[in-house]
């Protein structure tokens, strides 16, 4: 079988098998990752077994658990509940994935979640963020899971602000300073019959946990620098107002993604955040609960362009 390329998350995925919703695209000069289907029978002959109790394990959106262990080999286990299991080499290089039955719901995990983590496992610091692109540059909405940062992200979208992540954004220092890699072009949105969003957006891939898993069709490629990270805090009585910040990366701790690191990783993720934080502007946005997105995303888009004044300018807040 031809061999399938793509890019997300800074990584370029060499794959056997076709990745839902994704454009073909490959770039040599980013670390590759090959992907493969193998049978659960095949996958857990290959896995070395259980090094100790799982890593990390969290639940996903449509309740079933992932879990992350380490093997006896120095392999990974990405086991996402009863529906596959992903086993990542000693290398980081390769992945094979084992899903129980066909179906989209394993490939949207592994889109989502497993990419995203291999990715920070190859160097990659991560964001918990929706990203899309100003004209200014990109914009990071960091908030908490459940509180409005991917309907805001929708709004700003249909305003012509392409995509470059829904959830994680993926972070590197190069040459140019830090940019941020995009991810893949899938977002979750409503399923409502009355909601006309996702058709907009692209086609849908399909409904997954009461949700649309739409592959929009404008994201972007390319990485970029990021403009503005909005930290969004979105609950009931909360006024809806603008604040920027001192550029302090420690500002940013709860929303960065990862497993704990050695101190030499810690540091240099420190260094990758402080380095961030030198250009680009830092901004709370808070909002009730009755506010709509629209709203939100009018003082956004003014707070960003005079964030953008304030760097051409070399200034502070």
């Amino acid at each position: 079988m031809m061999e399938k390329r793509y890019v997300a998350y800074g990584l370029e995925l060499r794959s056997s098998f076709g990745l839902p919703g994704m454009v073909p695209a490959d770039a040599e000069c980013l670390p590759s990752l090959t992907l493969d289907l193998v049978t659960p029978s095949q996958l857990g002959d290959m896995w070395s077994g259980a090094a100790g109790p799982p890593a990390w394990r969290g639940r996903l959106g449509d309740g079933t658990d992932l879990a992350i262990e380490h093997g006896r080999a120095g392999d990974l286990l990405f086991r996402h509940g009863d529906v596959a299991c992903h086993r990542l080499d000693v290398g980081r290089c390769s992945l094979v994935c084992a899903p129980r039955e066909p179906g989209l719901d394993w490939q949207r995990v592994l889109l989502a979640k497993v990419l995203s983590s291999i990715s920070v496992m190859r160097g990659y610091e991560a964001l918990h963020a929706s990203g899309v692109e100003s004209p200014w540059g990109i914009v990071a909405i960091a908030a908490a899971t459940g509180t409005g940062k991917t309907t805001l992200a929708l709004e700003l979208m249909s305003r012509g602000w392409p995509l470059v992540s829904d959830d994680v954004l993926a972070l590197a220092g190069t040459p140019d300073g830090v940019l941020a890699f995009p991810g893949t072009p899938h977002m979750n949105v409503s399923a409502s019959a009355s909601d006309p969003t996702a058709d907009c957006l692209g086609p849908t891939l399909a409904v997954l946990a009461g949700e649309r898993w739409v592959a929009t069709r404008d994201a972007v490629s390319d990485p970029r620098r990021v403009h503005v990270i909005c930290m969004l805090a979105r609950r009931r009585g909360l006024a809806l107002d603008v604040q920027f910040l001192p550029r302090n990366p420690l500002a940013l701790a709860p929303f960065m993604l990862g497993l704990t690191g050695d101190a030499e990783r810690e540091r240099s993720k420190f260094e990758l955040y402080a380095d961030l934080m030198g250009g680009a502007e830092l901004m709370r946005l808070t909002c009730g609960l009755g506010t709509s997105a629209a709203q939100v995303a009018d003082l956004l888009e003014q707070a960003c362009v005079e964030g953008a004044d304030t760097l051409a300018v070399g200034g502070a807040w």
